[in-house]
C-alpha cells in the first residue's frame, strides 16, 4: 500500500525543476584562442557541451545543447585560454531552431609513424609558436610516445657522427 502512495508523487529533482526559474546560457568561443583542450566539456556539471567526432572531416566538434545549459559559469572559469564566454539567454525559445549547435571544430594531428590520433591542431600551433619563440627543444610533436621513443633508439649514435 506505501509503494502507491508514493507513485502519485514527484521526486525533489521535479519538484525543484519546476519551482527555481531556469537560468538559460548560452556559450560562444573564440575559435582563434581555442585549443580544443576540452576542459569546459568535462568540467560541465549539465552535459551542456560535449566533445562529438566528425568522421566525414577526420575532425571533432564541441557541441552545445541551450535546453541544458543552466548557465553555472562552471565551463568559463575552467577555460585555460579564456576563449569560452558564457552569457545569459534572453528569450524563452531559441531563434535558429536547433536543439544542438556545434560551437567549435578542429582537426586532429596525426602521428606521422602509426596515425594515431594525437592533439587538436590548434593546441599544436600553439605549442609550437611558443617553442620557437623560447629557442626550445626540437620535441617531435608529430610523433605519439611509442614512435618518439622508438625514433631515439635508431636515431645514428655519437660515434657514428664523429667518423
Amino acid at each position: 500500500m506505501k509503494a502507491s502512495k508514493y507513485k502519485d508523487t514527484i521526486s525533489r529533482r521535479e519538484f525543484l525543476k519546476g519551482v527555481l526559474p531556469k537560468s538559460d546560457g548560452t556559450v560562444f568561443i573564440d575559435k582563434e584562442k581555442c585549443t580544443g583542450c576540452t576542459l569546459c566539456v568535462i568540467d560541465c556539471p549539465t552535459k551542456a557541451l560535449a566533445v562529438h567526432p566528425n568522421r566525414e572531416r577526420d575532425s571533432f566538434e564541441f557541441l552545445f545543447r541551450q535546453e541544458a545549459c543552466t548557465a553555472c559559469g562552471v565551463c568559463e572559469k575552467s577555460c585555460p585560454e579564456h576563449c569560452l564566454r558564457l552569457s545569459q539567454k534572453e528569450s524563452e525559445k531559441d531563434e535558429s531552431g536547433k536543439e544542438t549547435e556545434v560551437i567549435f571544430e578542429d582537426h586532429l594531428s596525426r602521428c606521422v609513424q602509426c596515425g594515431i590520433p594525437l592533439f587538436p591542431r590548434s593546441m599544436v600551433k600553439k605549442l609550437e609558436a611558443k617553442i620557437l619563440t623560447n629557442k626550445g627543444s626540437t620535441w617531435a610533436l608529430n610523433l605519439c610516445p611509442s614512435c618518439r621513443t622508438k625514433a631515439s633508439f635508431t636515431r645514428p649514435s655519437r660515434k657514428t657522427l664523429a667518423q
